[in-house]
């Protein structure tokens, strides 16, 4: 048998152990950090979201910036750097709602919710890896300065980490502490959005409400014709202006009739502007969507509609009537799986009024 055939017969199996010797030196050198939760020397959190086991979205992103909160925290470290990392040949998870990124466009694709990977007032670096074997390759060099999350384990094993987040470190972290640290836009975008709602909606309510229309994913679509049909009714008997964050295809032409509606997108905004304009709002209501994630970890009123989410999969779901809501939620922190109706959209909005109406009442 030739050299060159015995080099090709072990070119496989030699990529596979130099990934495992990567992977080695990372354990190796972090095994002193096993019972403390941190390298000795580690001032930084690097936080990885791997495109082969983590969903091309939004929402779930920002749930690893609120798990980097927690671990930030928890551990006591300073800044996060964030490591996006994916493989070319199949740049993101087996699911239909992704199959239309593919190699030659995922670049192009990333750069409509990169802006989610910023919203993190301790941001340090943001790092793009388009492979696995460098990334292991600089946490291996660099790990002594990190804490890595997440695990080892979990990297490898390419663990969805949706329900570990919430069962465990969110859990956790609220039980211990009574509250969760609060998912925060970077000051330049938060003070930008606290302009936008001075302008346009100056001293009326700014209710922003997200809508969403995705033709791939249909299931947790927004009922527009309920939605028009109540902001009509509101105008005239609430003192709210409706800022309506969406993309703009999801635009419809009515909503720029009715006078108390703003729809954010004919101003220009940016996703980082629009997740600040959930942030800077007083209330939320709308799709159980990606963008909506921002204000689950705050202390706002919200509601959202058409969950979709097994409720036997998260721990510490409190049921109250047809809401559901998070262990770590206020009773106006709201999840329904109906989808929206008029009348439905007309009696959450007078319960968050009410609310609203009492704070202002108690604090004059």
């Amino acid at each position: 048998m030739s050299d060159g055939v015995v080099k090709s017969a072990l070119r496989p199996a030699w990529k596979h152990i130099r990934r495992l010797g990567r992977l080695l030196r990372w354990a190796g050198v972090a095994l002193p950090s096993i019972a403390t939760g941190a390298a000795a020397n580690s001032s930084r959190l690097l936080l990885i979201y791997d495109f082969s086991s983590q969903p091309f979205s939004i929402g779930d992103i920002l749930i690893f910036q609120e798990a980097s909160l927690v671990l930030r925290t928890d551990l006591g470290l300073d800044k996060t750097d964030i490591a996006l990392v994916y493989d070319p040949s199949a740049p993101a998870v087996p699911d239909p709602a992704f199959a239309h990124i593919g190699a030659e466009d995922f670049l192009f694709h990333l750069s409509s919710i990169l802006p989610a990977a910023q919203v993190n007032p301790y941001l340090g670096s943001l790092l793009l890896f388009d492979s696995h074997r460098r990334l292991e390759k600089y946490i291996a060099d660099n790990i002594d300065f990190y804490h890595v999350w997440p695990t080892l384990k979990q990297y490898a094993a390419k663990e969805y980490l949706f329900h570990y987040c919430f069962n465990h470190l969110f859990s956790e972290h609220f039980a211990k502490h009574g509250r969760l640290p609060a998912l925060q836009s970077r000051r330049a975008a938060l003070n930008w959005a606290k302009g936008f709602l001075a302008q346009h909606a100056g001293d009326a309510l700014a209710v922003t409400v997200q809508l969403r229309k995705n033709p791939a994913n249909p299931k947790r679509n927004s009922n527009y014709e309920a939605w028009l049909a109540f902001f009509r009714q509101c105008a005239g008997r609430y003192h709210a202006r409706f800022i309506v964050i969406c993309q703009h295809s999801e635009i419809d032409a009515r909503l720029r009739e009715i006078p108390n509606v703003v729809v954010a997108k004919d101003y220009g905004t940016t996703l980082e502007q629009d997740l600040a304009l959930l942030e800077a709002g007083a209330c939320h209501m709308g799709a159980a969507s990606g963008p909506g994630t921002m204000v689950q970890f705050n202390g706002k009123p919200y509601c959202m509609f058409n969950w979709d989410l097994d409720v036997k999969t998260l721990r510490g779901l409190i049921k109250e009537g047809h809401r559901y809501r998070h262990e770590f939620s206020t009773p106006l922190q709201s999840w329904l799986f109906e989808t929206e109706t008029e009348q439905i959209l007309s009696a959450e909005f007078e319960r968050i009024w009410a609310h609203l109406e009492h704070q202002d009442a108690v604090s004059d």
